[in-house]
């Protein structure tokens, strides 16, 4: 029988990967007010959209005054600020400038986001990994037979680190491979992708994912780290994982963060549009996909372009008899409503939320709990992991994971000297 996993950041959190509230502190740290002021004036003498439509420095200024509020407000959850930004272009009387203003600044966010996550991957997978692996061991007794579907709102690279070294097949369901040279000096350096065309994402027919074997198929629903468009996003590229070790896996995740494309000796710049070489050595666009913000689906729930991987989630657990959720805290819209849709037209379907923290049902499922329909679990993916296979709790996993504390903290500390700047 297939299992059904749902995976917030709670699940790579022991990893050394940041929860909400700490990737916000380190996002906030970045734009001191003295240093915001000085990149608003520059970037305001940029021209992203061309000459002829300018973006406007008191628009730019207006974006960067939200960051500051939000900041002394203590707010926690950076999602929460970049969705504040995406709806300043929703107000009247708002010009095409200031709204092309404020894409221009959400643009510059996500790309710090996207690099303060990349260091922790680098950072973690060095420092923490090797010390917390092996309370993730029983994961390969959760994938012992059949498929296993795995939908991961995080972009880390952990779920495809532990799959392989535990030896458990994994798949983004891609029938495709492409390459690309890490640029168009290093022409001989390979990195290798699999893709899937956009068209067929939403069905599993037309994909390569494991039935009635055992494996991993592996859904981004908020894309990846390394996840890329191609040809105006009719492509959907993810690194290969026709590897033997995680340790490969992290090199090419290293050697794609850092493709680039050079016209003479100078490099072209890359933001959320990465200019790279393709194999004749010719300038080509690949487009990070890591959704983020306030409008990474819309609030609707017909099927529509755009949202194939969310068709594949509602497939899935519309006829599954369990849906596990480990790490997620429920604050995202789109997927509390397909939630709450299956559990009404999916009457075997029952809910398992795995949580360090005691909370209360969440509100979008309150409806269900009867017949033992939704049963919260507090504690973390490791000793669930552990308990799933002998039903009963080992208290040295969560003495190990105590003690490892100090590694995530270690981590923090290097990520806030690397990034945040002194508040005056």
């Amino acid at each position: 029988m297939k299992k059904v996993l749902l995976l917030g950041a709670g699940f790579s959190y022991e990893l050394g990967m940041p929860l909400a509230s700490e990737l916000t502190q380190v996002f906030l740290g970045v734009f001191s007010e003295s240093f915001a002021n000085k990149l608003v004036e520059r970037l305001a003498m940029n021209e992203p959209f061309g000459s002829d439509r300018p973006v406007n420095l008191e628009a730019m200024k207006e974006v960067m005054n939200l960051v500051h509020d939000y900041q002394r407000q203590r707010g926690n959850n950076y999602e929460e600020l970049l969705a504040n930004i995406q709806n300043l272009t929703k107000q009247p009387g708002k010009t095409l400038s200031d709204t092309d203003s404020y894409h221009y600044m959400f643009g510059v966010f996500y790309s710090v986001i996207h690099e303060i996550l990349n260091f922790y991957q680098i950072v973690t997978y060095s420092k923490v990994y090797p010390q917390t692996f092996a309370s993730f061991r029983k994961l390969a007794a959760l994938c012992a037979k059949d498929e296993t579907w795995v939908f991961t709102l995080n972009h880390d690279m952990y779920l495809e680190c532990l799959a392989l070294d535990l030896n458990i097949p994994i798949t983004y369901g891609d029938g495709n491979k492409v390459t690309f040279p890490k640029s168009n000096k290093e022409m001989d350096n390979l990195i290798h992708f699999t893709y899937s065309n956009r068209d067929q994402l939403g069905s599993s027919k037309h994909q390569m994912f494991f039935e009635k074997e055992r494996g991993i198929n592996l859904v981004k629903l908020h894309g990846g780290l390394s996840e890329l468009q191609y040809k105006d996003g009719s492509q959907l590229l993810n690194q290969s994982l026709s590897l033997s070790h995680s340790v490969e896996l992290m090199k090419n995740f290293t050697n794609i963060q850092n493709m680039c494309y050079y016209k003479g000796d100078f490099l072209i710049p890359s933001s959320k549009d990465k200019v790279v070489s393709n194999l004749d050595g010719e300038l080509d666009i690949l487009v990070q996909s890591m959704l983020t913000g306030g409008s990474k689906y819309s609030l609707t729930t017909n099927e529509k372009q755009g949202e194939e991987k969310l068709k594949l989630l509602v497939d899935n657990i519309s006829n599954a008899s369990e849906l596990v959720i480990i790490g997620y805290g429920f604050g995202d819209k789109h997927i509390n409503y397909r939630l709450s849709n299956a559990m009404v037209l999916n009457q075997n379907l029952k809910i398992t939320i795995v949580d360090p923290i005691n909370k209360p049902i969440p509100e979008i499922l309150e409806q269900f709990n009867y017949d033992r329909r939704v049963k919260v679990v507090t504690c973390g993916a490791p000793q669930w992991l552990e308990y799933f296979e002998n039903e009963t709790w080992n208290a040295e996993v969560t003495e190990f994971l105590d003690k490892s504390k100090g590694l995530r903290q270690a981590v923090f500390e290097e990520v806030k000297a690397t990034y945040c700047r002194p508040t005056t």
